[in-house]
């Protein structure tokens, strides 16, 4: 079973295949039109067209292959031979052009193949599969020495040692054309290496990709983003004080609700209502410090305090109950028990950091504004109410009428563990 980073990795692969494909294609297409300028007789043009006809077309079936994620690399595999199969050819379709066995073989080491060689060498490196690169270039020397051998085997075959002479008369630089051969092989493995490096920088950046992906699932994405670019000093334990905002959230009844529905459908009521609630969370700038039964306990302000801190909190609490409100006439639908919450929000200094040893660090919020969020919370089942905050929270928002809810004061509390009044309000449906 191939593993996230394995599948990712194969997606940039069938990626860098893509465009490797394309890249063929359009060659395929240049050198058509280009051979109605340059060919040397009608049967060169219509040689160079039906080749190209059946590369594309080939080339237009493999890419729908690689669409449906199959044969990833025996298309690759295929398309070097295509490849190899082609750049034999071409030097044929030239000499017969100019006559074929009527004129010495000479003319089969004298075309100009050598940047269509290049060219889709340099595709092949596209596709950050170093074996592919290096197949090409093998088999276009095997491919170009023999047809060399098969040229050199006419008794008519010129070469000379002269470039001017070969570059203008009939024979061939013998020593120029192996040179060539020797600089596509050298080519073929340093852009194999090449390919491997890139490869191996791909392995790494999806690994790291995967890695954060994992990460999410146990931090909120603000956490995520303060852990990809910490260095050592964050992975210590110990943090500062800093202003946050503070949200509990608790199931009402969910002792009684857990009994009736065994451990099983327990289990999945909560995944569908955590998954409901965090995207809420999330959506407004709050990370999740950690998940206590039933409830969530989130802070806006970690791991960097904002200005919109206590006004992303009571967003994220009307918006929590709007989706919990949705997903309860769904549960309607299904003859299922609505479901009910009581959220209560602070704002204060709270310790932000690492808890822990070196061996486990939990990285969550500390103090005072912590308690007095979860007692808020708490409080409101005892006045029948399911949404509270702070005087203290709502001050630090700006203009609360933008909220559209009603804020109703319900007087001064002494919360449990505290000896300080704390002004309770009720944020309640316009």
């Amino acid at each position: 079973m191939q593993t996230k980073t394995e599948i990712l990795l194969r997606e940039k692969e069938i990626q860098g295949i893509t465009y490797s494909l394309y890249g063929k294609i359009f060659i395929a297409v240049i050198s058509t039109i280009i051979s109605f300028f340059i060919a040397n007789s009608l049967f060169e043009i219509l040689s160079t067209v039906i080749v190209n006809i059946i590369l594309t077309i080939s080339l237009y079936l493999l890419l729908r292959i690689l669409r449906k994620n199959k044969f990833v690399m025996p298309i690759g595999i295929l398309c070097v031979l295509i490849d190899v199969a082609l750049i034999t050819i071409l030097p044929f379709i030239y000499y017969n052009s100019v006559g074929g066995d009527m004129v010495p073989r000479t003319y089969l080491v004298k075309t100009y193949t050598h940047t269509t060689i290049y060219g889709i060498l340099l595709l092949n490196a596209f596709t950050i599969q170093p074996l592919y690169p290096l197949l090409y270039a093998l088999g276009v020397v095997i491919s170009q020495c023999s047809i060399l051998l098969y040229a050199m085997a006419d008794p008519r075959f010129q070469s000379t040692e002269s470039f001017k002479e070969a570059l203008l008369g009939n024979a061939a630089h013998v020593n120029s054309y192996i040179l060539g051969m020797a600089i596509v092989g050298i080519l073929g493995f340093f852009l194999a290496y090449l390919t491997f490096l890139v490869r191996k920088t791909v392995f790494n950046a999806v690994s790291n990709e995967v890695k954060s992906n994992q990460l999410s699932r146990y931090f909120s994405p603000n956490v995520v983003t303060e852990i990809e670019k910490a260095d050592d000093s964050f992975f210590t334990s110990g943090g500062k004080e800093q202003n946050v905002a503070v949200l509990f959230c608790d199931i009402e009844g969910f002792t009684q609700l857990s009994e009736e529905l065994g451990p099983e459908k327990t289990m999945a009521t909560l995944s569908d209502y955590h998954s409901r609630m965090l995207d809420v969370v999330f959506g407004n700038g709050g990370s999740l410090d950690k998940f206590i039964g039933d409830g969530m306990l989130v802070t806006f302000g970690t791991p960097v305090e904002s200005p919109l801190d206590a006004e992303n909190a009571i967003r994220a609490g009307i918006a929590m109950r709007k989706s919990l409100n949705e997903w309860n006439l769904v549960r309607k639908e299904a003859k299922l028990k609505p479901i009910k919450v009581r959220i209560g929000i602070h704002y204060g200094p709270a310790y932000v950091g690492n808890v822990g040893i070196a061996t486990r660090l939990e990285y969550t919020v500390i103090g005072d504004t912590v308690n007095a969020a979860s007692r808020i919370e708490s409080l409101g089942k005892e006045v029948n109410r399911s949404f509270l905050i702070s005087r203290e929270l709502l001050s630090r928002v700006a203009n609360p009428d933008t909220l559209l809810v009603k804020f109703v004061s319900l007087g001064n509390f002494a919360l449990r563990g505290k000896t300080k009044m704390t002004e309770i309000v009720a944020v309640e449906a316009v």
